[in-house]
C-alpha cells in the first residue's frame, strides 16, 4: 500500500473517530455514523486472453487472434484468476439538520487500485454529503454517474456489471434531485475521475493517452440529466449527457490549439418487477464514450497544413442489454444478453489519429446465465459469460473508421463469488 492509500486510511480514521465523539454529545453535533461494507472472494476462468483491467478481474471481451508461424492463436488458451480486490468498506453518516435539509454522507472505498500495478490499494468509489428538503435534494461530491442508473443495472458475478453494453462511472459532482409521488427529475454538473477521456500525445498524436485533462482544458463541465416515471413496482427512464473536450493545446509544431469535441449520450430503460419474476432492459447510444468503458471514442477528421492542429469528429456507439430474473426465498436465477455496435464517425478520419477504445471492433454480444444462494449473510454466486467480438479484418475498416469486414473471436467465463456482508 502506498503513502497516498495511508494517507487516505488516517484520514478516515481520524473522521470517523471525530464523528464518533461528536456522537456523545448529541445535544450539541446529534452525528451518527454506521459502518458497512462486505470481503469478496472472486474466482474466475477463461477460455483465451482478454481484454481487461485489474489482473483481468474487470472483464471486458476477448482479445483478437494472435497467430504464430505455424497458424496458431496464441491467446487461446486457458487462464485462472483469484482476487479478493472488491472487498469494500463504507461509513454511513447521519448527522443534525442543516438550512431546513436532512444531512446524510457517505465515505465508500475497495481495494481495486487505479491500475494493474496498484492493484490491491485503496480506492475510493463514494464521498459525498446529501442535503434533503423532502421533495428537493442537493448531493455535492462523488458518486455514480446519471448514466449508471442504480435501479436498472444488471447484478452480474463478474465485477464488469454489463459492461461495455452499458456505461459505468463513478464522477465528482453537483447534483440537483426533485421528486414527486410518480416522478423523478436530476440534474447534474460533474467532472471525471475514475475512468477519463482519451487524447493524443503532444509531440507524437498518433499515440494516444488518457486523463481528465481533456475535459478540464475545455472549461466545462460534463451535464447531464435523468427523468424517472414510477407506476407501481415498476419504472420508466431517460438519462442524457452532453460534454465538451479539448484534446490538445498544443500542436506537435508548436502552435497554440483551440479546438474542442463535442458530444452526447441518450439513454433509455426500464425495469418491471411481477415479484418473483424482474425484467430489466437499457439502450444507449452516444458518442465519444471511454470514460464510461463503451466501445467508439473520436478521431481527427482535418489537419492544418501550416499549424498542424486537428478538427476532430465523434466515433458514434450503441449498446444495449436485457436482464430476467427469478428470485424466490433465498435463491435467484437470471440471463443477462448483451449487444454493441460501433457506428463509426460522420466524417472520413485521419488515419492513425483515432482516439477510442478497441478500434478494431465492430460489434460484440454476450450471453450469461447466473444463479446465487443466500445463506443469511453470507452469498455464493455462480456465473457462465460467453462473450463475442467481431474484429476487423485486414484492410476491414472504412475511411470513417467503421468496421465492413471482420472475424469472430468468443471467450467463455466461469466465475464463482463469495460475499460476506457485515
Amino acid at each position: 500500500m502506498n503513502r497516498n492509500n495511508y494517507l487516505f486510511l488516517l484520514i478516515l480514521l481520524f473522521c470517523s473517530t471525530s464523528l464518533l465523539s461528536a456522537q456523545s454529545k448529541e445535544e450539541k453535533k446529534p452525528v451518527k455514523v454506521k459502518f458497512g461494507g462486505f470481503v469478496h472472494s472472486l474466482f474466475t476462468y477463461d477460455t483465451r486472453q482478454t481484454v481487461s483491467a485489474r489482473e483481468g478481474l474487470i472483464f471486458l471481451y476477448p482479445q483478437d487472434e494472435k497467430l504464430d508461424l505455424n497458424g496458431k492463436d496464441i491467446n487461446k488458451g486457458s487462464v485462472y484468476n483469484m482476487a479478493v480486490l472488491l472487498t469494500r468498506v463504507n461509513a454511513k453518516l447521519t448527522g443534525p439538520d442543516v438550512l431546513g435539509a436532512k444531512t446524510t454522507g457517505l465515505i465508500e472505498a475497495e481495494f481495486v487500485g487505479n491500475s494493474d500495478s496498484d492493484a490491491n490499494g485503496l480506492r475510493m468509489r463514494h464521498a459525498y454529503v446529501n442535503l434533503d428538503w423532502g421533495k428537493t435534494s442537493l448531493l455535492i461530491g462523488q458518486t455514480w454517474s446519471p448514466l449508471f442508473v442504480t435501479e436498472v443495472f444488471p447484478t452480474t458475478v463478474g465485477a464488469n456489471s454489463g459492461l461495455p453494453f452499458k456505461p459505468f462511472a463513478r464522477n465528482p459532482q453537483v447534483r440537483l434531485t426533485y421528486k414527486t409521488d410518480n416522478w423523478k427529475f436530476l440534474a447534474a454538473l460533474a467532472s471525471e475521475r475514475d475512468y477519463t477521456s482519451k487524447g493524443p500525445n503532444v509531440t507524437d498524436p498518433t499515440k494516444v493517452e488518457s486523463g481528465n485533462k481533456y475535459l478540464r482544458n475545455a472549461g466545462l463541465p460534463i451535464v447531464q440529466g435523468q427523468a424517472h416515471y414510477y407506476f407501481g413496482k415498476h419504472m420508466l427512464g431517460a438519462s442524457a449527457e452532453y460534454k465538451n473536450i479539448k484534446p490538445t493545446i498544443e500542436t506537435a509544431t508548436g502552435y497554440k490549439a483551440d479546438e474542442t469535441l463535442s458530444s452526447y449520450a441518450l439513454m433509455g430503460y426500464f425495469k418491471l418487477n411481477f415479484n418473483p419474476v424482474t425484467f430489466k432492459a437499457q439502450a444507449t447510444y452516444g458518442s465519444n464514450m471511454t470514460d464510461v468503458l463503451m466501445l467508439g471514442g473520436y478521431a481527427a477528421k482535418s489537419l492544418n497544413p501550416v499549424t498542424m492542429e486537428a478538427s476532430y469528429t465523434p466515433i458514434k456507439v450503441l449498446g444495449t442489454w436485457a436482464e430476467f430474473s427469478y428470485k424466490k426465498n433465498d435463491m435467484q436465477y437470471a440471463l443477462l444478453a448483451g449487444y454493441s455496435k460501433n457506428y463509426g464517425a460522420d466524417d472520413n478520419v485521419v488515419p492513425g489519429m483515432i482516439y477510442s477504445r478497441s478500434q478494431s471492433i465492430g460489434e460484440l454480444y454476450r450471453i450469461a446465465p447466473r444463479v446465487c444462494k443466500q445463506y443469511k449473510n453470507l452469498k455464493v454466486e455462480l456465473e457462465a459469460e460467453y462473450t463475442a467480438a467481431a474484429y476487423a479484418d485486414e484492410n476491414g475498416m472504412n475511411e470513417k473508421a467503421e468496421v465492413i469486414n471482420s472475424h469472430w473471436v468468443g471467450n467463455t467465463r466461469i466465475s464463482v463469488g463469495l460475499y460476506y456482508f457485515f
